[in-house]
């Protein structure tokens, strides 16, 4: 306990006369009374100076100026009668009251930041840096030695700065974990965008996530909130992703159901015609978008119209004049190319060749070498009329030394291929342009060695 200084007067003076001792005895006690009153407001300055409210004292100091004894005289009969040791007595246990009082709030204030540390930790576990958690575990000790209101005030304003600043950190590093397979809120957000402007352009739904989307936006200022939108946006943006790979893959098919198809109009199967007003009527309904039930009824037809195409395919025999194997045969007149695999025809397209003055070769090769990407750069130098920059393609396979390619050119539009193309804007510099999707596929199932046919 915390004591106050309480001085007593012990004087015994010989004064000779009865009024002259009373007289002494009241100059006595009034000296001795202020003397401890002086005592009283010196504690009273350093306790407001350790962190009792000086609030909570001034009633203390008004109740002591206004008393009778700071004003009487030394020698006035109030001092005969009383020495002020019960005022001076009330005045000190209720300072000493003051000083418990404020030590108890700063203590509460204190033990109200442990706990709200502790709550911290259970809520975001594992994002709560150990480092933080070792400093917050000194914090019993550090309120242990600290001995005045002051004391406990400065850990209370350094506690509450470390328990925001580390749930800060906690709220961001849970959020940043929540999106986590995609890298982070900020990839996780360009991501669903990305995935609602492809699925709405391919009239696919789009779920959840444009509501998700709009809830994170008005969640900012509820972390809780936030972190439960953006659980639900991982798992809802995983089954779109899903929903439109499906689409790409339907499409995919679609697009080799339509080569076939050209192939049978080409060669007049039996019921070419048919073939391809149902490939219109898938692709329509590939258009229409619809969920993942729709887009695999869709891929059932393309996979039963394709069966029925191949037999009619093999009907007409496939028996073209061709070598054995993987076999491209391009036409410089017709300016297209047809595929075949052990004389049937396993697609065609059109193709652009080589412009006037760099006309590509007629005669038979091999594909000896194949690149993705690549780039081309120009043989010529700037002042030849043949100059071109460097051009990127995505595919390239090279057929006959002296940079001879069959290679998609991006920079060609989808119309410009075909008859006359040889002689148009886009003519190449002897190498075969074939149309980005085809040239996919075309790189994919030309193997090393194709024999290539090219006639004029």
């Amino acid at each position: 306990m915390r004591l106050l200084p309480v001085a007593t007067a012990a004087v015994s003076l010989a004064l000779i006369g009865a009024g002259g001792a009373a007289t002494a005895q009241a100059m006595s006690r009034a000296s001795s009374f202020h003397r401890n009153a002086a005592v009283l407001d010196r504690t009273w300055s350093q306790d407001e100076r350790d962190g009792v409210p000086s609030a909570s004292l001034e009633p203390l100091r008004r109740v002591l100026d206004g008393s009778a004894y700071m004003h009487a005289a030394a020698w006035s009969a109030l001092w005969w009668a009383d020495d002020g040791r019960t005022l001076l007595a009330g005045l000190e246990r209720d300072t000493t009251a003051r000083w418990t009082a404020a030590m108890a709030v700063a203590r509460s204030c204190a033990d109200g930041l442990m706990t709200a540390w502790s709550e911290m930790e259970m809520e975001f576990g594992a994002y709560v840096p150990p480092r933080a958690s070792t400093a917050a575990a000194r914090w019993e000790a550090q309120l242990a030695v600290a001995r005045t209101p002051f004391a406990v005030d400065e850990l209370v304003t350094t506690w509450t700065a470390q328990v925001a600043n580390t749930r800060q950190g906690a709220r961001v590093a849970e959020l940043a974990g929540a999106a986590g397979p995609y890298g982070g809120v900020d990839p996780l957000l360009a991501a669903a965008n990305q995935a609602v402007s492809v699925a709405r352009g391919d009239n696919l739904p789009t779920g959840d996530i444009p509501s998700l989307l709009a809830t994170l936006s008005a969640d900012e200022a509820n972390p809780t909130a936030a972190v439960a939108t953006i659980k639900s946006m991982v798992v809802d943006l995983d089954q779109l992703n899903a929903l439109v790979s499906l689409d790409g893959n339907v499409a995919a098919e679609l697009q080799a159901l339509d080569a076939k198809v050209q192939v049978a109009t080409a060669h007049v199967a039996a019921g070419a015609a048919g073939f391809a007003a149902q490939y219109t009527t898938l692709a329509a309904a590939l258009h229409a978008g619809g969920d993942e039930s729709r887009l695999q009824e869709v891929a059932a037809q393309i996979a039963s119209t394709e069966r029925a195409l191949n037999s009619a395919l093999e009907a007409v025999g496939c028996g073209h004049d061709v070598p054995a194997g993987k076999v491209i045969e391009v036409n410089l007149t017709a300016q297209d190319a047809i595929f075949y695999d052990n004389g049937c025809a396993a697609g065609s397209s059109p193709i652009t060749s080589g412009m006037a003055g760099l006309r590509t070769p007629a005669g038979t090769y091999h594909v000896y070498a194949k690149y993705t990407p690549i780039t081309f750069y120009s043989q010529w130098p700037t002042s030849s009329p043949y100059y071109y920059a460097p051009e990127k393609a995505e595919f390239g396979m090279e057929f006959a030394s002296g940079g001879f390619f069959f290679h998609d050119a991006p920079w060609e539009p989808s119309t410009a291929f075909g008859p006359g193309s040889e002689d148009g804007p886009y003519a190449s510099h002897g190498c075969v342009h074939v149309p980005t999707a085809t040239m996919q596929w075309l790189y994919g199932w030309t193997p090393v060695g194709t024999t290539v046919v090219i006639t004029a």
